[in-house]
Order: structure tokens, then sequence, then C-alpha cells
């Protein structure tokens, strides 16, 4: 993925995965670090359960409209100020939070603002640090590496748990402390960013790049032709070879590997997408109902799980909400390999869900186990091993995968666009979710159950159209 024969390549895609990754990673760890002192604010009386709800709703509503809007516009500038404009201004709005918290400002809708501008500023980030990996890797091994670029909220909610819970738990310091170092943190990466991170490689560069790919893929290509005559001598198998053999290269010609001296394509790849276009992108829609679905369950478990396992007067609550992102790390990745090398997205994808959705749901009968806490943590993992892998593939790999597909073939740049529609509409959807949870918190698995399942649903088109292709291509094999 990272290896290269041009002269400092490697290091420059390693390091460039490595500052995206922990750019969107102190991202998250904000987020997460407002999660568990939000729960602390309800009860020094900052403001209540029920406008805690609103202020989340305002935070990812906000977002999700942001997302909407100005994702487009991550393709027509400078990718690293895009996104740099935005993590800027949430460190800095971090460090207001902490102040506010610190002088013991209780007027709640100043902590309602701060979040609104907040999630329109955060909407920058997601979009663009996928838009920089999209144009420093070119290869179709890309889908793996964005399975483990998923990881990175993960780990920032990892790291704003283990600080919010060290510091505030075990250390009994005020609630302002994790805020200011998750603030200061997400400043010092932006800093690092802005003076290492690069939108992508010089245009000789990258025209080696794809040249170097083309003469690896034309390898394979020759290779496999030479297997199929084989295995396809016999003349009944005549038009189902040249059938496969021409949409083959047709595929390769679309993504531009056998038309990189093509001037005429060269000139067609100047049509821009823009938000409504994208909508109509084959799978695109279906992919968005269900991450919104997949998504609200995400986001309630990450905003409202102190609070719920709060409630149940339940110990060491920042460990165990720590392990959904313990387990959702290797869950995407499994379910991202899987699904790269068997050539299944939707088959996978599914059932892992649904069985996520059988496990959350058993969550509300773990305080019957006779150790509660280890019952928490093993349920909570399996929530994220299944679950929340199933959300890091759909928000990486497939809405990468969904922007390289060849009807966008003369759409000029799509990846932050599809990531814009996608995680807009999914942002907007798990925002209303939040006016909601106040009111079922006591059945809090259960209703992260139902959206779980239609979420699932929605995708059951794809499913089908999967089995069909799979059935047509051991038919063409026999």
């Amino acid at each position: 993925m990272f290896t290269s024969s041009i002269s400092g390549m490697t290091r420059k895609r390693f390091g460039t995965f490595i500052l995206c990754f922990f750019q969107y990673a102190f991202i998250h760890c904000c987020r997460s670090t407002w999660s568990y002192v939000s729960s602390g604010m309800i009860t020094q009386k900052y403001f209540t359960a029920q406008y805690l709800g609103y202020i989340d709703f305002a935070f990812l509503f906000s977002y999700g409209c942001a997302l909407s809007v100005l994702g487009q516009y991550g393709d027509r500038m400078s990718l690293k100020l895009f996104i740099l404009v935005g993590t800027y201004t949430t460190s800095l709005i971090f460090v207001l939070i902490g102040v506010m918290i610190q002088i013991e400002v209780q007027h709640n809708y100043v902590f309602m603002i701060l979040q609104i501008i907040n999630g329109i500023s955060q909407s920058t980030a997601w979009c663009g640090v996928l838009a920089i990996l999209n144009n420093w890797f070119v290869t179709d091994k890309k889908v793996i590496l964005m399975g483990y670029f998923a990881a990175c909220p993960n780990v920032g909610n990892i790291l704003g748990d283990i600080y919010a819970g060290s510091l505030i738990s075990q250390d009994n310091l005020p609630l302002y402390v994790p805020i200011y170092v998750a603030g200061f943190q997400l400043f010092i990466m932006n800093v690092i960013s802005d003076w290492l991170l690069e939108n992508s490689p010089p245009d000789d560069i990258k025209k080696k790049m794809i040249e170097e790919y083309e003469k690896t893929k034309a390898e394979q290509e020759k290779l496999m032709q030479s297997q199929l005559l084989i295995s396809m001598v016999e003349k009944k198998h005549e038009e189902e070879l040249l059938e496969d053999l021409s949409d083959k290269m047709q595929d390769y010609k679309i993504k531009g590997f056998l038309q990189i001296n093509q001037p005429q394509l060269q000139q067609e790849q100047t049509k821009q997408l823009n938000y409504f276009n994208a909508w109509f992108v084959p799978n695109v829609a279906l992919y968005a109902f269900a991450f919104g679905c997949i998504k609200a369950v995400y986001y309630i478990l990450g905003f409202w799980l102190p609070s719920y396992l709060d409630s149940k007067n339940v110990n060491d609550v920042a460990w165990i909400t720590a392990m959904i992102d313990v387990g959702s790390i290797p869950g995407g990745i499994l379910i991202c390999l899987i699904g790269y090398y068997f050539n299944k997205r939707a088959i996978i994808t599914v059932p892992s869900l649904w069985i996520g959705t059988v496990i959350m749901i058993s969550v509300n009968f773990s305080g019957s186990f006779k150790h509660e806490i280890a019952g928490y943590m093993c349920l909570i993992f399996l929530t994220g091993l299944f679950i929340g892998g199933c959300y890091n593939n759909i928000s990486t790999a497939m809405t990468v995968e969904l922007s390289n597909q060849p009807e966008l073939k003369n759409s000029k740049s799509a990846t932050s666009t599809v990531v814009s529609v996608i995680m807009g509409y999914a942002a907007m959807f798990a925002a209303i979710n939040q006016l909601i949870v106040p009111y079922v918190e006591n059945h809090l698995f259960l209703y992260c159950g139902i959206l779980s399942i239609i979420g699932g649903s929605f995708l059951i088109p794809l499913i089908v159209n999967e089995i069909q292709r799979i059935k047509k291509m051991s038919s063409s094999k026999q």
C-alpha cells in the first residue's frame, strides 16, 4: 500500500497517512472528552439531561448541514487550508468551553452556541483528509488502507475517555482540565499538519505513480486474459469470454489505467460533481440512508453511554465506554479485508450489523451478571466489533469506493462531495435522534437496536445485487 519505486514516495505516503490519521483522531478526542465532561456538567447543574440532548442535536445538525454544504468545496480549493480553517477553530472553541466551565458560567445557551460553531468547524475535516489520502494513493488497495484509517476516530475516542476518566474520576481534577488538554492537543496537531501536510503529489510525480500502477495492472490483466483463454476454450463459452474481457478492459479504461496519454479523456475530466447530483450516483443514497441509522446508533452510544451507566451506578464508566472503540478498530479492519478479498460488501456488512444488534440489546440485561463491570465491558466490546466495524467500513472504505465508480469518470474530483452526501445526511439524522434519546434513555439499547435493523434493511437491495453478480460470475466459469 505504501511502497513505491518512485524515490521518496514510500516515506511521503506513510507520513501523509500518519498526519491525516492523528489530525482526525484528535478531533474525535475532543468529542469524546465533551461526552464524558457533559455528563458531569448535568450533575453540577449546568444544564439538564434534556437540554444536553438539545446541545448534542445542535452540534450534530450544524455539523451535518455544514458538511453537506461545505464538503463539495473541498474538491475546489486547497484541501489543507480547507481542513485547518475548521480544526484551528475547533481547538479555539474547546479552550473557550474550558474557560466557561472554569469561571462557572452556567448560561446553558452559551454552550449551545459554542457547539453549533464547533459543528460547522469540524465539518471540513473528514471529507478533507479522505480526499488527501485519495490523492496520494492511486492503487486499488487504497480501500484496505481506508479500512485501517477508519480506526482514527476510535483511537481519538479512546484517548478522550482515558483523559477524562483518569483526570476527573481518578485524580479528582475539575471538569475543565480534560477540555483544555483536548483543545491544546488539537492545536499542536494543527501546527504540525500546517507545516508538513501536502494536498497531493506534484503533477509529474502523480503521473509517474499512475504509470507505475498502470504497468502493474497491465501485467495482471495479461495474466488474467491468458487464464481466461485457457479455461474457456470451448466454443460454447466464446460469447461469455468476449463479454467478460470487454467488460474488464472497459473498466480499466474508465479508471484511466489504459488511457493516460489520451488528451480527449483529459479534456473530459473537467465536470464537477455537485451535492445534488451525487445523490443519483449508484448506491450512494442507499448507503447514506443506511449509514444515517448506523451513525445515529454510534453517536447515541458515544454521547449517552456515560450518562446511562452513571444512572445505573456502574463504576469505571470511562473504561467501559472506551470498549466500543476498542472493538470498532479490529471490527472495521476485518470487515474491510473480507469485503475486499472476497469482493462482497453488503453480504458481510448487514449480517455483522444485525449480530451486533442482538448483542447490543442484551446489554440491558448485563446487570444480572455476577461481575457487572466485566459483563458491560465484554458486551460493549462486541457491540463495537460488529456495529462499530460496519460504521468504520461505510464511513471510509465504501465512500471512497463509491467516489471512484465508473459513473464518475467525467468528474474532476468526487471524493469530498460523495463523502459530504453520506456523512452530511447521516450527521443530520443522528442529530434528530439526540432529541429523542432523553425520552427513551431507560431503553437506550432497545432503541438503538431498532435503528440498526432499519439501517441494515436499506442495504438489502445491495445484497440482492451482490448475489446476482456472484451467480453470474459462477455460471460464466462453468
